[in-house]
């Protein structure tokens, strides 16, 4: 299976460390982030991975290139498009089957890819989870009486949610035609392209069966200063 990271922002509320590389290669506890998503996709069996970049484009790309079996994609519009466009850009590097999807800014551990693939056996498409609160700032999902996805939004009140995405996401191949036509309407006939991923998903969960897949692990996604010493103090002691 392959794995596309999102990783073009510019993580301005890192500054100053984001003015030397890119948000997704700051450090947490001496790991950068990218690092510990591809070393889980690593333990997990995914050698196949794009990654987009945008700000610090060149910076990133050098830093990548100690790697085998990564697909660096540039996204030279990050400043005025969203994650959107930047998945729009690695669907041309897909081999058109199922692929796992995240973004750049999310510390978590390995364990929750291996349970993601492991519940693939079941052919669904999921949506990795967190059900332990409500979090203002995050996307989450809200279910059907059926307990699959209706809906994923930063909008859904805490009497509505079910859970918070962790913005970690596994798509069959159904699922990925079927998202990758979405946003091609989106981008190319509705010409909308400063929008996030997930409004696209939003969008195909009446088309297509989206279950959610709650973690066992630890997670955090680094926004600012504040996001980066708690991810500290949540992983401290964390090698990979």
């Amino acid at each position: 299976m392959q794995a596309i990271i999102l990783a073009a922002g510019l993580g301005t509320r890192l500054r100053p460390i984001t003015d030397e590389v890119p948000k997704c290669m700051v450090s947490v506890n001496g790991i950068r982030i990218i690092d510990k998503q591809i070393d889980n996709l690593h333990k997990a069996g995914v050698k196949d991975i794009v990654v987009v970049g945008g700000y610090k484009a060149d910076v990133l790309k050098k830093h990548l290139e100690r790697y085998n079996g990564i697909t660096f994609v540039e996204n030279s519009r990050y400043a005025e498009t969203n994650n959107m466009d930047s998945l729009y850009l690695a669907l041309k590097h897909t081999e058109g089957s199922g692929f796992l999807l995240m973004n750049a800014d999310v510390y978590f551990d390995a364990n929750i890819i291996a349970g993601l693939l492991e519940k693939d056996k079941e052919g669904n498409s999921l949506i990795a989870c967190d059900r332990s609160g409500y979090l203002e700032e995050s996307m989450k999902i809200a279910t059907d009486e059926n307990g699959k996805i209706k809906h994923i939004s930063k909008q859904i009140a805490e009497d509505e949610y079910y859970a918070v995405s962790i913005d970690v996401y596994k798509l069959n191949a159904d699922a990925a035609g079927i998202l990758s036509r979405e946003i091609y309407d989106t981008i190319e006939v509705k010409k909308s392209e400063n929008l996030w991923t997930e409004v696209a998903l939003d969008a195909i969960f009446s088309k297509t069966v989206f279950a959610p897949y709650e973690i066992c692990g630890r997670w955090f996604e680094i926004d600012n200063h504040d996001d980066l010493r708690r991810a500290e103090q949540i992983f401290k002691g964390d090698v990979i």
